[in-house]
């Protein structure tokens, strides 16, 4: 689908190219990967001037449509699972969410994430959770055993094959990693804790919902009994009681 330009061409404003864009983004014109008309063409296609061009594209990678490449230009970017966290960081950071409110929402959708995945996944979705738990395993210090952890959770989320789901877990991401940097840093926690990936990691390669939730379950709420008062203290509060650091992890792969 071109877009004719001219005298005639009604796109005049940031706001229309950054419109026509987005919609030739979001109907498949120009699809994952793909990189997009030089400035220059998109300069003739839209009749406005490169400034506006450049604007639009900022406007464009602003709101996650797009990644530049220096020397090479602008492709179309895949949806990343962590979309809505930074908002929600936001949120959290200035309303205190605690361990307890992140735990009873994890359960509330982790468990149904275990069930769905144990019901839905497929082979690749199962490998990819068991190399998750792999990595998890040979993981040493604070860091790396968060950020593996991390990854263990979220490639459930994703095996549920819900968007939805893996976009929820998602906004919550950053949470979920302070979570698991407290919980690590607890023998307890980490030695009653860490055998349960490998169940909810059987339940869902044999296909069984109810061991997967019931797993899940269990894994999510033993900070209720174990955390003590740092159950109910801001999550920051408790990070920086222990000497933690709560910089963000990686990001997740994008698809």
């Amino acid at each position: 689908m071109g877009v004719a330009g001219g005298t005639g061409s009604p796109f005049r404003t940031k706001a229309d190219v950054v419109a026509d864009l987005e919609r030739r983004i979001l109907e498949g014109e120009f699809v994952v990967g793909q990189r997009l008309p030089s400035e220059r063409e998109l300069c003739t296609q839209y009749a406005v001037s490169r400034p506006v061009v450049r604007e639009t594209l900022a406007g464009l990678v602003e709101r996650g449509y797009l990644e530049v490449f220096a020397g090479r230009g602008s492709f179309v970017r895949a949806v990343a699972t962590d979309e809505l966290s930074l908002s929600l960081t936001r949120v959290a950071a200035r309303t205190g969410v605690t361990a307890r409110d992140l735990v009873v929402a994890r359960v509330m959708l982790e468990c149904t994430s275990a069930e769905l995945a144990a019901a839905n996944a497929t082979d690749e979705a199962v490998e990819h959770i068991l190399q998750t738990l792999r990595e998890h395993d040979a993981a040493t210090g604070l860091a790396d055993r968060a950020r593996t952890d991390l990854a263990f959770h979220e490639a459930v989320a994703i095996a549920t094959g819900n968007p939805v789901i893996a976009l929820m877990f998602g906004s919550i991401r950053t949470q979920v990693h302070a979570l698991m940097l407290r919980s690590h840093s607890d023998r307890k926690v980490r030695r009653l804790g860490d055998p349960l990936h490998h169940r909810i990691a059987d339940a869902v390669r044999d296909h069984d919902p109810r061991a997967a939730r019931t797993a899940m379950s269990e894994h999510v709420e033993l900070a209720l009994t174990l955390y003590g008062k740092d159950l109910d203290r801001p999550l920051a509060d408790v990070l920086a009681g222990r000497g933690l650091d709560a910089s963000s992890p990686l990001r997740p792969a994008e698809g």
